[in-house]
């Protein structure tokens, strides 16, 4: 029985201990963002890091490292939706061919946490975007992490082919010059008080999206794009700073870092 005793108080000396350490996440430039609900999950993937709003399935934010070596052509990589495995609430089913897709959840009817879930979530098959795009990363071998639902971004169409993706490109441009760079994305969801990411308004879907690129200098460029931009609209017209950002999104993007940024990346993307 005192050998019992003696092996519990070292396994909880050695759980707390682990507790205390502080976890460094290398898709992170100065710490990941902080400011996201309690209830939700971060998942750590080979190309990104994601915080997870349980109530939708899909991600407060994202934050991802580009190098120059990631970079490729991703045009005939496949783009077929999956589920998170690290989530148990990530959709089982992601179908985008029906004339009414859905994403179905796994029964969560005897989970404690059930009244916050849903269980089934309709979005435009033509609405689908990703917060960390293929071209950054067809160069690895770990590119089909961006086809989880984790990465999904419920988006128009005129914003991901149109300046959203003409800015991942300038973005992929730079990282080519500069060796690498840091982005966080995200939605931005309509409410009136207290601002948050959260999803909260009647259909689910973010009225914003936000995409701040850094770099270890301490340059930064932050853009805001609408879900009524149009295709042909320049991504330069969608620039925003961190502060403006920060107020809507409700995050500390980079809460490690005391001074940010000393100089923008307007130049260097193109604006």
């Amino acid at each position: 029985m005192i050998l019992n005793r003696s092996i519990l108080v070292i396994v909880a000396f050695w759980v707390l201990s682990i507790e205390a350490q502080t976890v460094h996440i290398s898709h992170c430039l100065a710490g990941c963002p902080e400011g996201s609900a309690a209830s939700n999950d971060m998942v750590v993937h080979n190309l990104f890091v994601a915080s997870i709003n349980p109530q939708s399935a899909l991600a407060d934010w994202v934050a991802y490292r580009i190098l120059e070596g990631t970079v490729g052509v991703a045009s005939l990589l496949p783009r077929e939706w999956s589920r998170d495995n690290l989530l148990d609430y990530s959709p089982d089913i992601v179908d985008l061919g029906s004339s009414i897709p859905t994403f179905t959840q796994p029964d969560l009817t005897d989970q404690p946490d059930r009244s916050y879930r849903i269980t089934e979530m309709a979005i435009d098959p033509a609405d689908q975007g990703r917060l960390v795009p293929f071209s950054s990363y067809a160069g690895t071998p770990y590119w089909s992490d961006l086809n989880q639902v984790s990465n999904m971004a419920p988006m128009r169409n005129e914003v991901r082919v149109g300046p959203w993706s003409r800015l991942d490109q300038a973005i992929n441009e730079l990282a080519a010059l500069q060796g690498e760079l840091f982005v966080i994305s995200g939605p931005i969801y309509q409410v009136t008080q207290p601002l948050t990411t959260g999803a909260s308004n009647s259909d689910n879907l973010p009225s914003e999206f936000f995409k701040v690129v850094a770099n270890g200098e301490g340059q930064l460029s932050a853009f805001l794009f609408r879900q009524e931009v149009r295709q042909h609209e320049p991504f330069c017209d969608m620039l925003s700073n961190l502060q403006t950002v920060e107020q809507l999104s409700g995050l500390d993007l980079l809460p490690q870092q005391a001074s940010w940024p000393v100089a923008d990346l307007n130049v260097g993307l193109g604006c």
